[in-house]
């Protein structure tokens, strides 16, 4: 890294009187920089940096007599902040995990208490579909926060740094995983909980226990996240057991109402979570909770790269319009290009400030960079009107300087959380530099003419070079999520054949199913900040999110349960199942009504049999809701499908 600064940074230095080899660089090496983050993770940051360090290059150009100087700061710079970043470590080693796997379980009480809202009686269709949409978001910032806390625990265990410490938090994130695909299991067709227990105290019970499970996931996030022990609560433990008192009763005064069994999954449900809660009060750092798994069990999948071939597969993947890396680098290039020549006019006092913006701005979706763009307008403007006083009534240096450290101290920090206030530390922290300079008044104007240009070159790029209008990417998304969700559910019938495992192939299965779930989300959530948007579009779309996130949540209470089946005629429909959804979805073979009706017919006859077993019930159940819900869910893909523009 440090190499790859002083370079970039010498070769400016000596470009810096040749305007066009100059700009031609600049393009070109940041285009080529943002491609090298398509290698993972690590190289995306060192890869940004790098271009950020080539405007901050521009910076002090006309600073330094001799070339080197300028370079070799930046080095040192690198240099200071990762030794100060290591001694850190020694001092806290486990401190990024701790707080990665404490939000991991924050995220997951915040999914339980909305799930909670699923139980209320008063629910009417739209209610509920309204519930789903936000429980899908939910589940698609838990799947983001769990892809860090394996990126986090797979740096310290190829390192060979791991130790007891290290295996305490892996089992951690293992029981987050297990957890989160109990979480986001359904057992039941929630449009009919009012209709058959309106009037009873099971489903207020219910939706009392699971907001007691969800305070108890945030409990154990406070005592990650400050290294103490966990206790789960007495009320917890009450509450749960007359939950259990009360459906029971139910099911000896019902005996042939089947929502009331479904209801009986859920409570053991929620008996299952408390218990491997309850667990964690005898864990301990020695102790290995998954001592019973195989060691496949125990890995984690490396997405790094890992050998000269993989790098350059990983690369040539992207070097093509159809990648939206390769896109966005091909708009910063353009960004960059125009950027600089705009700078070299007179109005452009502090030119860099324009590419710096464009930078910061300019972002993969049309979505994400309009965004990004009101945030830095208005952080810039509100930076600016407070920044006015604090220099007027605050003129000694020794207390500008100290300020100047806390703004810069709270960019960084707000700057993933808060990008709005983040701009509004950076403006302030700039005001105050210059004013120390004796220039702070001087350069406002500049500042706001500057963010200006710049967010206005970074949304020309975004809008007219290869647009990434997610409404013409709905057919591509679409299949890409159900692809990954049947491959998920075969996984899992594979599983009710040969016995319950938690192998790396199972594992890579279910996170792949949530991720494109993710990124179906996050697709259909960004129709709407499109130009000219249609309505009916978006609302078919969001309704189609939410019966995908069902297909998946129906799948995952398979997933959750999954044991060895012996019964073949279960198995029979089990795969005759897995099959519809195949040829229906990725092979477009019809399925009438009449079929899903017999089949559906077929599970209930079973479902009634006395000496069914509470596993082959709930097998029988999920099998249903995923046919029950299949018409309407292939009717909104249809209208989408048939929307897609190209």
């Amino acid at each position: 890294m440090c190499c790859l600064f002083f370079i970039t940074s010498s070769i400016l230095e000596k470009l810096a009187t040749q305007p066009v080899l100059f700009i031609t660089y600049l393009s070109l090496s940041s285009a080529f920089f943002i491609l090298l983050g398509s290698l993972g993770q690590r190289y995306a940051a060192i890869s940004f940096g790098t271009i950020l360090l080539s405007i901050y290059t521009m910076f002090g150009l006309t600073e330094y007599t001799t070339w080197y100087v300028q370079p070799i700061c930046f080095v040192v710079g690198a240099i200071w902040y990762s030794v100060t970043s290591i001694l850190f470590y020694l001092l806290k080693p486990t401190l990024f995990i701790q707080d990665s796997l404490a939000q991991t379980f924050s995220l997951l009480s915040k999914l339980l208490h909305h799930k909670a809202k699923l139980f209320d009686p008063d629910n009417h269709k739209d209610d509920i579909e309204q519930i789903l949409y936000v429980l899908s978001e939910y589940n698609s910032k838990l799947v983001q926060q769990l892809d860090i806390n394996k990126t986090a625990l797979l740096t310290r265990l190829k390192a060979s740094r791991a130790n007891k410490n290290t295996i305490y938090w892996l089992n951690l994130h293992f029981f987050a995983q297990d957890i989160h695909e109990q979480a986001t299991a359904n057992y039941l067709n929630y449009e009919k909980v009012g209709s058959h227990f309106s009037r009873s105290d099971v489903i207020f019970r219910m939706q009392k226990t699971i907001h007691h499970t969800a305070n108890a996931f945030h409990h154990l996030s406070n005592s990650i996240l400050y290294y103490q022990s966990y206790e789960i609560t007495d009320q917890h433990t009450t509450t749960l057991s007359h939950l259990e008192s009360s459906v029971q009763d139910w099911i000896s005064q019902h005996p042939k109402n089947i929502e009331v069994k479904n209801l009986l999954l859920i409570s053991n449900n929620l008996r299952r979570i408390y218990e491997q809660l309850n667990h964690l009060n005898t864990l301990t750092i020695q102790q290995n909770i998954v001592d019973s798994q195989t060691q496949d069990n125990n890995n984690l999948l490396d997405g790094d790269i890992q050998d000269w071939q993989d790098l350059i597969l990983k690369f040539k993947q992207h070097l093509t319009p159809q990648s939206s890396l390769f896109r966005h680098a091909v708009r910063i290039a353009f960004v960059f290009f125009v950027g600089y020549l705009v700078s070299l006019l007179p109005l452009a006092k502090h030119g860099y400030w324009i590419l710096l913006t464009s930078l910061f701005v300019c972002q993969v979706s049309y979505f994400a960079t309009k965004t990004r763009l009101k945030m830095r307008t208005l952080g810039t403007i509100l930076g600016v009107i407070i920044g006015i006083p604090i220099l007027y009534f605050v003129q000694d240096t020794p207390t500008q300087l100290v300020l100047t450290v806390i703004c810069a101290v709270l960019f960084f920090y707000l700057r993933v959380k808060k990008y709005a206030i983040a701009t509004l530390m950076a403006t302030l922290m700039v005001l105050l530099i210059f004013s120390i300079k004796g220039a702070g008044y001087e350069i406002i104007i500049p500042r706001i003419v500057d963010t200006f240009i710049g967010c206005f070159i970074a949304w020309f790029a975004v809008s007219f070079i290869w647009p990434d209008w997610q409404y013409r990417n709905i057919s591509q998304n679409i299949k890409n999520s159900e692809r990954a969700t049947i491959q998920y559910l075969a996984e899992i019938s594979v599983q009710y054949k040969q016995g319950k495992n938690n192998g790396m192939q199972y594992r890579i299965a279910r996170r792949f199913a949530h991720n494109k779930q993710t990124e179906l989300a996050n697709m259909i959530s960004s129709l709407s900040a499109e130009p000219s948007p249609d309505s009916t579009l978006i609302h078919h779309a969001f309704r189609y999110l939410v019966y995908s996130h069902s297909q998946l949540s129906y799948i995952s209470a398979l997933g959750a349960q999954r044991h060895l089946v012996t019964d073949s005629q279960i198995l029979a429909l089990l795969q005759w199942c897995n099959d519809a959804m195949q040829n229906t979805l990725l092979y477009k073979k019809g399925l009438s009504t009449t079929q899903i009706l017999e089949k559906s017919k077929e599970i209930e006859d079973l479902f009634q049999q006395d000496n069914l077993s509470e596993h082959l019930q709930l097998t029988l159940k999920q099998m249903n809701l995923l046919l029950e819900s299949l018409p309407e869910f292939m009717n909104i893909r249809h209208y989408l499908l048939t929307r897609d523009i190209k």
